[in-house]
C-alpha cells in the first residue's frame, strides 16, 4: 500500500473518530434535569405535608416518576435516535440507572406501602440507591469528581435518618444539588470542551 493511501486511511479513520466524540459525548442534561425535579419535588410535598395533606404525597410522588421519565426521554432516548452512533458508557450508564430505578420504585411505593416500613424511610432508603448510580456513572465517564459526588447521597442518607421534618427536606435538597446537579454540570462542562475542541 503506497504511503499517500495510508495517510489517506488514517485521515478517514481519525474524522470517524472525531465524529463519533462529537455525537456520543454526554451532555449531562439527564442529571441535571432529575436533580432540579429532584428539589422542586422535596419542597412539593414539604408543602403539602406542613398543609396536613399527607394522603397526597404518594400520588405526588408518582407524578414526579412519570416527570422524571418524560425528562429521561426528551434528554436521553430521543437524542440517542437521532444521533448515528451510540456510545458504549452511555449504554452502560443508563443500564445502571435503570438498575437502580427498579428498586428505588420498590423502595419508594411497594414495600412501605406492604408495611415493611414506615413512609418516614423512603428518601433514606432511596438517597443509598442514588449513591450506587451517581458513583457508578462517575466510574463509567471515568470523572472521579461524579464518583465523589456519592458520598453527598451516602451521608445524607445517614443525615436523615438522625432527622425529621423540614430539616430532612433541606438535607435531601442539598444532596440532589451536589449529588445529581453538580454530576451534570460537570459532565455538561466536558460535553462543550469537547464539541468546542473538535468544531476547532
Amino acid at each position: 500500500m503506497e504511503p499517500n493511501q495510508v495517510q489517506e486511511q488514517l485521515s478517514i479513520i481519525r474524522a470517524m473518530v472525531e465524529r463519533s466524540r462529537r455525537e456520543t459525548a454526554e451532555s449531562g442534561h439527564f442529571f441535571i434535569w432529575i436533580g432540579l425535579i429532584g428539589v422542586v419535588t422535596v419542597f412539593a410535598i414539604g408543602g403539602l405535608e406542613a398543609a396536613g395533606l399527607y394522603r397526597l404525597t404518594v400520588p405526588a410522588l408518582a407524578v414526579v416518576l412519570v416527570a422524571c421519565g418524560v425528562a429521561g426521554y426528551l434528554t436521553v432516548a430521543r437524542r440517542q435516535k437521532r444521533a448515528r452512533v451510540r456510545s458504549y458508557p452511555s449504554a452502560i450508564c443508563y443500564s445502571v440507572w435503570f438498575a437502580c430505578g427498579v428498586p428505588m420504585v420498590i423502595v419508594m411505593f411497594l414495600l412501605p406501602a406492604l408495611g415493611a416500613y414506615p413512609w418516614s424511610l423512603v428518601p433514606v432508603l432511596t438517597a443509598l440507591i442514588m449513591g450506587i448510580g451517581v458513583f457508578s456513572s462517575g466510574v463509567i465517564f471515568e470523572v472521579r469528581a461524579i464518583s465523589w459526588s456519592s458520598l453527598a447521597w451516602w451521608g445524607g442518607s445517614v443525615a436523615m435518618a438522625l432527622m425529621s421534618g423540614w430539616s430532612r427536606g433541606i438535607v435531601m435538597a442539598v444532596v440532589l444539588l451536589l449529588g445529581m446537579v453538580l454530576p451534570g454540570v460537570i459532565l455538561n462542562r466536558q460535553y462543550r470542551e469537547r464539541r468546542g475542541t473538535d468544531e476547532s
